[in-house]
């Protein structure tokens, strides 16, 4: 008639590509095994997609506002590792609606992404404030193209940079 339930978690396992492991693992998702990965691998493409909206929205507006706006969320993923904005919409509303487990804190690689994230969106705000539109467009425009790369493979920029930079914090 079906599957048993542990043949169903075995291909749901193997399903899941040697790629989007590894690009778990490198933005900090390693202690988790295979299964989890095969879990969150889809629930964790929620912040990056839909911060990634709010700021080609704030791109196409020109607004500081947004953008401005849009700075504080990767900060809250920066400072608080269980307190992300967009997570905390998907912990308490979203993930109900899909029977889908809750994510994970927020590992340092991830983290570190979220901060850089931060100073270029900032910069994108004050550049369109003060009238610099081609600099915001640039500023803003490399925080959606890394969202837009998370989002879709889950590799992320921020955290391979983290890895270059503090090869001992990431090797724990």
């Amino acid at each position: 008639m079906g599957l048993p339930m542990a043949s169903i978690k075995e291909s749901k396992v193997a399903a899941l590509r040697e790629l989007t492991k590894t690009n778990l693992d490198k933005q900090g998702f390693g202690g988790l095994d295979d299964e989890a990965k095969s879990c969150y691998a889809w629930p964790l493409r929620f912040t990056p997609a839909v911060g990634t909206v709010l700021i080609v929205l704030g791109l196409i507006l020109q607004s500081p506002i947004i953008l401005g706006l849009g700075a504080i969320v990767p900060l809250t993923g920066a400072l608080f590792p269980r307190g992300m904005i967009l997570d905390l919409v998907y912990n308490l509303v979203v993930r109900h609606m899909f029977r889908a487990p809750a994510l994970p804190p927020t590992p340092s690689p991830r983290r570190f992404s979220y901060l850089l994230s931060t100073v270029l969106l900032a910069g994108a705000a004050l550049s369109f404030y003060f009238g610099l539109s081609a600099l915001g467009i640039v500023l803003g425009g490399m925080v959606a193209l890394g969202g837009t790369i998370l989002t879709t493979t889950h590799w992320c920029l921020g955290s391979w940079l983290y890895r270059l930079i503090l090869p001992h914090a990431a090797a724990r």
